[in-house]
């Protein structure tokens, strides 16, 4: 039941006539007292409250003043068998209610103002919830153009340290042995050097190749009608071999509507989990390791699901495994595939999820809004 309304009255008799009005055509929730009713709106989602006012201990008013301030975002009715404006004056200036309504009430008007004051609420919720995800895509881009353009300053020192380190190699080339008998130490500092170079570049080349596709990704054609089963099967296709050299690859697509979406898009949502799988894995175990990728509907939601039975992850790093820059790779890693997967997925109106128990292994599902 999710957001349901929460009628507060000390009579019995209105809760039970309200639970038959409302029944089966608004979620509801019901308390016999103020304490009651806040002891609910402090345990979980309530979209409207509406509360008599009237009651022994705490008013109605009382309770809309706290509401007020504890859950700014609920919608706060108020009802009463007594014209009382006084009373209706009070509750406007202290709790700050969207709506008087008396007793006996009108079913149709109580449905439709309950009706219309969820679907304001539901909305605010929406709102607030574009605004964080906007804020979230707008932060990570602006790292994106950060890193982006700190890359391209750090990569030509790194060519020109590369190409005197080549120059090195070729003038030590004909003494290499020597300096060998006199300590190997020295030639193996060498070759440190060359593999730290190469983990630098390559992290920094994938920095440029993520902004690379975020920008071509804002601005891509492809939107449209997308088959998920065709989208897994060439992201599967172009990662096989470097799969098959770590794990077993196994497969359970079930036969899924077209959504709407991008391609490409959810092509690299697909290639960052299963990349993120793979490199998790050691590839002394291959002969039991296994990354499995499985498609479903289920809960009016489309899910992807990519898991494995790799190392798993600790409790602090699966609380970060989305945020941006975080990588518990030792070099080559960005930390930037799952944070860019997460923005695409919500783009489309859809959710991301990770759970993973170490020594158990790691299952990202992604939830997808099934087309009308």
């Amino acid at each position: 039941m999710s957001a349901p309304i929460l009628y507060v009255d000390d009579d019995q008799a209105n809760l039970v006539i309200f639970e038959s009005a409302l029944e089966g055509v608004l979620p509801i929730l019901t308390a016999n007292s103020g304490p009651a009713a806040l002891e609910i709106l402090r345990s979980r989602e309530i979209s409207v409250l509406l509360t008599d006012q009237r009651m022994p201990g705490m008013s109605g008013v009382d309770l809309a003043e706290i509401a007020k301030v504890e859950f700014p975002e609920t919608i706060r009715m108020m009802i009463t068998a007594y014209s009382d404006l006084n009373a209706a004056i009070e509750a406007i200036n202290r709790g700050q209610i969207h709506l008087y309504l008396r007793k006996p009430w009108d079913t149709r008007e109580l449905r439709l103002s309950l009706q219309l004051a969820r679907e304001r609420y539901l909305v605010g919720r929406k709102v607030v919830e574009m605004e964080t995800r906007l804020a979230a895509t707008e932060r990570l881009y602006s790292l994106g153009v950060i890193s982006a353009g700190i890359a391209h300053e750090i990569r030509n020192p790194l060519g020109a340290m590369d190409a005197n380190l080549h120059f090195v190699r070729q003038a030590v080339g004909d003494v290499q042995s020597k300096l060998e008998g006199i300590d190997a130490r020295l030639t193996k500092k060498l070759t440190d050097v060359d593999e730290a170079l190469a983990d630098c570049t390559r992290s920094i080349e994938a920095i440029i190749e993520i902004m690379r596709s975020m920008e071509l990704g804002a601005n891509a054609s492809d939107e449209g009608l997308v088959d998920l089963e065709e989208v897994v099967g060439l992201a599967v296709r172009s990662l096989r071999g470097r799969v098959q050299r770590v794990a077993r690859l196994e497969l359970d697509l079930a036969r899924l509507q077209p959504i709407r979406g991008s391609r490409t898009k959810l092509g690299q949502v697909v290639l960052n989990l299963v990349i993120n799988a793979v490199e998790a894995m050691d590839p002394a175990l291959r002969a039991t390791n296994q990354v499995k990728i499985l498609q479903y509907a289920r809960d009016d939601a489309y899910r992807l699901v990519v898991e494995d039975n790799g190392p798993g992850m600790p409790k602090d790093v699966l609380a970060r495994v989305f945020d941006p820059f975080f990588t518990t790779k030792p070099s080559g890693g960005t930390g930037l595939g799952l944070a860019i997967s997460r923005q695409i997925v919500e783009e489309l109106g859809g959710s991301i999820d990770a759970t993973s128990e170490v020594g158990v292994g790691t299952r990202f599902v992604v939830s997808l809004p099934i087309p009308e």
